[in-house]
């Protein structure tokens, strides 16, 4: 019955995105179909607010310039290739900058070389003959001179806009790897963040993966509104946040899931660390069940040991399966490879 509620939810969410959309004229692209979404969620009252604004077939441009501004990663992915195509654009100037002062370069020499032959083949040659070559030497050379200097002009002009695309590449990386909703890491980051720690296994620190989610958050949003879950995930994530160490690691990694790599973790600290989890969350976490009733939530906590798996994905199988035993029975778990193969 739940899952049939959930298909209808998302089912009518979709219609009202379609039909909206149509109602603009706004082109079918993904990204489009993201930006409505996003707006017509509530998650944003200000995006909300901005899209049922638009005028009738509002530009591509100006879709895009929301999206980027309210760092939706569909349009945070176009940012690369604008980045690319200014570098091809920069560097083509600079090209041309260096040919042109090449050719003055060339140029001078080629003057050089017929003053110092003139001066050669003319036995007769007077004072007044001689400075009035180095004059013209002296205007050939001030030609390269101003080539040589607008190059370094360009030069210096490129490095500078290099170095802004790059701070722009670096950030749009950074959202691009940063829920929104939250502002913890998300699931890409999540997933570089455990392939390094494979990449070099002898600086692991006795790291352990927590898989955590919020059971109870599906049915907070279809009873309470999606904005009201919004609140407890932003909540908890607040919290988790604090609850760790500066070395360690969280990231939300689906609705109501976050993810832990936590340093310096035995098997036997994994159940002390799980209840200090659960205890902070229930002791900062409080939402209305009715009118007059307040509930606590309740988490379920999967744990998996790095020293137990020889993968990133080995390892995530089997928190995951950790996890599920945790559902099942209402208790943190930890994967004990010996228990598993029997």
């Amino acid at each position: 019955m739940a899952g049939e509620v959930s298909k209808a939810a998302r089912d009518g969410s979709l219609q009202a995105v379609v039909s909206r959309m149509a109602k603009l004229d706004v082109g079918g692209l993904p990204r489009n179909y993201e930006l409505f979404h996003e707006a017509l969620s509530g998650a944003d009252a200000t995006l909300s607010r901005e899209l049922l604004s638009l005028p009738s077939s509002p530009s591509q441009a100006l879709l895009d310039e929301i999206g980027l501004r309210y760092q939706l990663p569909g349009f945070i992915a176009l940012a690369p290739s604008t980045s690319r195509d200014q570098e091809i654009r920069l560097l083509r100037d600079l090209k041309e900058k260096m040919a042109s002062g090449v050719t003055q370069k060339q140029g001078f020499t080629r003057v050089l070389e017929a003053v110092a032959r003139s001066l050669r083949e003319d036995s007769d040659a007077g004072p007044g003959d001689i400075l009035a070559e180095i004059e013209y030497l002296s205007v050939s050379l001030s030609d390269a001179v101003v080539a040589e200097t607008e190059l370094e002009a360009a030069l210096k002009a490129g490095i500078d806009r290099l170095a802004g695309a790059s701070q722009k590449a670096a950030a749009a990386r950074a959202i691009t790897l940063t829920d929104r909703l939250t502002s913890l890491p998300n699931h890409a980051a999540f997933a570089e963040r455990l392939e390094a720690l494979y990449a070099s296994p002898a600086d692991d620190h006795g790291m352990a993966l927590f898989l955590i989610t919020i059971p109870d958050l599906p049915d907070i949003s279809r009873t309470y509104g999606e904005a009201a879950a919004g609140r407890i995930v932003r909540k908890a994530a607040t919290t988790f946040r604090r609850a760790i160490k500066k070395n360690d690691f969280v990231a939300r990694i689906g609705s109501g899931d976050f993810a832990f790599l936590l340093r310096n973790v035995s098997r036997d600290s994994v159940q002390p660390i799980a209840e200090r989890l659960m205890t902070t969350i229930a002791d900062n976490l409080v939402f209305a069940a009715s009118d007059r009733t307040a509930a606590t939530l309740e988490l379920s906590i999967g744990v998996a040991l790095a020293q137990d798996a020889f993968s990133p994905q080995q390892l995530r199988l089997q928190a995951t399966a950790a996890l599920q035993t945790a559902k099942a029975n209402g208790r943190p778990a930890v994967f004990v490879p010996d228990q598993a193969r029997r």
